[in-house]
This record gives structure tokens, sequence and C-alpha cells, in this order.
């Protein structure tokens, strides 16, 4: 949390996680970035304040989904909050939308990094032949950071 500048942690498979969350932020929520969707959204969606906005970025709880999941369908639940509380939801695609951007992001975010403004963890695994281990690995979430496969020196 120090380290990287963030207000608090919360591990979203954790026991609790939705009484977490909402400890975490008593004023409630402005802006959610949804890069997940599934129960992390069902967390955050009672915790939205009124105008909140929610660019959709990916919905990754969803990426292997084949067919709608089971139960009643939420969609007039979710439609109903947003315009009781007159939030908005947007969805992008990023180098679709913004991909004009990214020289001037790259020169920026370089600064940044440079500077410790931003910071980042990267773990390297050594060996093609750790691929496998290091890409299952990612999938059971035991990276933290960007997970590299380094070939050879």
């Amino acid at each position: 949390v120090d380290t990287l500048g963030f207000d608090d942690c919360i591990d979203y498979k954790a026991d609790g996680f939705p009484k977490a969350l909402k400890a975490a932020v008593p004023a409630g929520i402005d802006i959610y970035f949804e890069n997940v969707g599934g129960a992390v959204f069902d967390a955050v969606m009672p915790l939205l304040n009124p105008s909140a906005r929610i660019p959709v970025c990916g919905l990754i709880s969803q990426y292997n989904a084949t067919a709608l999941p089971d139960g009643p369908d939420r969609m007039s639940l979710l439609m109903g909050a947003i315009l009781r509380k007159r939030m908005t939801m947007r969805g992008f695609i990023v180098f679709d939308d913004f991909g004009h951007l990214y020289p001037e992001f790259a020169k920026q975010m370089g600064a940044w990094v440079t500077q410790g403004k931003v910071q980042y963890r990267e773990e390297m695994i050594d060996g093609l032949e750790q691929a496998p281990a290091a890409f299952i690995g990612l999938l059971n979430g035991e990276a933290f950071g960007k997970r590299v496969v380094k070939l050879r020196d």
C-alpha cells in the first residue's frame, strides 16, 4: 500500500470482501474503473454514489463464459440502479478510442516512472520451459504486477 501509494488494498478473493470494501470507502465511490465484472462488480454497485461514472474496459470474470450465468436476469436491477442514482456507464477500447494519444501517454508515463511518481512490480521467470507454469500461476492469481518470461540473457 505504502510503496505503490494506494489508500488501501483489499483481496477480492478473501472471505468478507464486500464488507472490507465498504469499510475502505466510507464516503462511497464516485468513479469505478470496471475491468473485472462478476462478484467484484456486485460488491461495488451498492457503494456507488449518485452521479457515479463507470468506464468499462473489460470483464475478466466473463472472458471464458460461453453462456449467461445461472440465476435470474438482473439487467432490470442494474438499469434501475443506474437510473435512480443517475450514473453513467460507458464502454471503451483503449487503442480504438485513445490510440491517437499513445505517444503523449508513453512520454508522460515514462517521465512519471523515471521520477518515481508511478511504480510497478515485475516478476522475472527464467526460461521458456517455465512459461506454462508461469501462465497457470498468472491465471490462478499468483502473480503481483507484470509476470515476464525471460527467454535468454
